[in-house]
């Protein structure tokens, strides 16, 4: 069993808490964030940006997003996950590494064939396509979570988080940017619509060569794994499936903690949800869109990650988690500067494409004059600053859930509870986003999406201040003998 130390009871010197970004099982940690971030944006943001192009309306690109409820739900198979080994390949690798080669290598499968389907013809078959690249992406992240916790220190997590984070963000990055730019590329070359984005989503399959890496890269010792599959099926099944449970809700304001995994992210999961399709809707089109919002993304994601790791080695976690979440609702509202300001700069510069709709492109911004500058600020700005929030929030948050999870027998299941309950806004909200945007407008559609963050905030500080308490009362000497004498003879 891990051995845990209260969160806020350990401090570093700057040395060390940057020095830790070093250490070999933190640095894996890239390669197998890499592998988890790839496929989530065939699920998001590239899905998002190929059903827009496709003419599929703002409502159905909306409920597209229940296709990510694997990720939601992704806790009621991690028990399996847990408790059966892999024939043969489990002894070879180990317990957790034989799940991820074979789940890395379906993964691969599945995003490969994803793009060749046309959502204006075919809507069904995408959706089912889209389910099962969730399923499978949703299945990778129970068992990187688990080894994540089982393999680094506590005083090591939120280093291992950071890079993992990172890497994911990065991996994030080239399933939208990178495969946005093929299509775009390849459309240019000659190749049909479908053809470009069938292609592109194959070459992007073949990135998770690099998660492959990861997993042979990584240690694990079988030998210690082998005697937890040697018992009867009913005591398995208690271990795996009754007892990670039962002991989580032994946990000390456990149903707070539960819910306020929930609502943490309650408003910036609102806000994302539509963010390609907005700045389509803008007037941006697609290759220039992502190729202005990714340098913005990534490196403000990039720097918000590795801060926020810092962050919980020098001040602590909760403290950290507090500035997160304030910045996480704050950064909601700087989206309603493009709100505002997008559609008017494309109406007056943008250039008419085949479908008659005026877009800012790349002659447009590089004709446009100062109106070009304050799209492309509009646009960089919103991005950098949200994403830089994003990112801090992130490690921390992961940080946190991955503090909750102390027992190494459980943390597949564990984990994969905590982690499908902060999906479950992102999935439950994807379905009514469309539909609010479309009847409210965007600039309230922010203004909401800021809103729904506060009662997490709310939750975090009575939770902090429950711990203070705890800790004050902890951190009391006992009262010497004479003493408890005389308060019982005054009482």
């Amino acid at each position: 069993m891990r051995k845990t130390a209260p969160a806020e009871s350990t401090r570093h010197t700057w040395g060390e808490a940057i020095g830790v970004y070093l250490h070999r099982r933190v640095a894996v940690m890239f390669l197998l964030g890499f592998s988890a971030g790839l496929p989530y944006q065939f699920t998001a943001s590239t899905l998002q940006a190929l059903l827009t192009e496709s003419g599929v309306s703002l409502e159905e690109i909306g409920l597209f997003g229940l296709v990510a409820i694997a990720y939601a739900w992704k806790f009621v198979w991690a028990p399996a996950i847990d408790g059966i080994p892999i024939p043969v390949l489990s002894r070879v690798l180990g317990h957790r590494r034989a799940w991820l080669l074979l789940i890395q290598i379906a993964l691969g499968g599945v995003i490969a064939a994803m793009g060749w389907i046309d959502p204006a013809t075919n809507k069904l078959a995408l959706a089912a396509v889209a389910v099962a690249v969730a399923f499978l992406s949703a299945s990778q992240d129970i068992v990187i979570d688990a080894f994540r916790i089982e393999s680094i220190p506590e005083d090591e997590l939120a280093a291992g988080t950071a890079n993992y984070n990172a890497a994911y963000r990065v991996a994030m990055l080239v399933s939208f940017t990178g495969a946005v730019s093929l299509v775009t590329a390849l459309e240019a070359y000659g190749f049909s619509k479908t053809e470009a984005w069938g292609w592109g989503f194959v070459v992007m399959a073949s990135l998770i060569l690099i998660g492959i890496l990861g997993t042979l890269l990584a240690r694990e010792d079988w030998a210690a794994q082998a005697p937890l599959f040697q018992r009867s099926a009913a005591e398995r099944f208690r271990t795996a499936v009754i007892e990670p449970f039962s002991g989580f809700l032994k946990k000390d304001l456990w149903w707070a903690m539960l819910l306020f995994v929930v609502l943490f992210k309650l408003g910036d999961a609102f806000t994302s949800e539509l963010r390609t399709t907005f700045f389509l809707k803008m007037g941006f089109e697609k290759a220039t869109y992502a190729a202005i919002q990714w340098p913005a993304g990534f490196f403000s994601l990039l720097i918000g990650g590795y801060i926020g790791g810092i962050m919980v080695n020098r001040f602590g976690l909760m403290p950290s988690l507090w500035a997160a979440g304030i910045a996480q609702m704050l950064t909601n509202l700087v989206f309603i500067w493009p709100a505002l300001a997008l559609p008017g700069i494309a109406a007056d510069i943008g250039i008419a494409q085949p479908d008659g709709r005026l877009a800012l492109t790349f002659a447009a911004l590089d004709g446009g004059g100062l109106a070009a500058w304050h799209a492309t600020a509009a646009l960089f700005g919103s991005i950098a600053i949200e994403n830089f929030a994003t990112g801090i929030g992130g490690v921390i948050f992961i940080a946190y859930m991955s503090h909750l999870c102390s027992d190494r027998a459980y943390t597949a299941t564990q984990y994969a509870l905590l982690s499908s309950l902060s999906n479950q806004a992102r999935v439950v909200l994807s379905a009514p986003s469309g539909f609010v945007a479309s009847g409210l407008g965007w600039v309230w559609y922010y203004v909401i999406g800021t809103a729904l963050a506060l009662p997490g905030l709310a939750l975090l500080w009575w939770l902090w201040n429950r711990e203070k308490r705890a800790e004050a009362r902890t951190a009391q000497p006992p009262l010497p003998e004479g003493a408890i004498e005389a308060r019982v003879v005054s009482d």
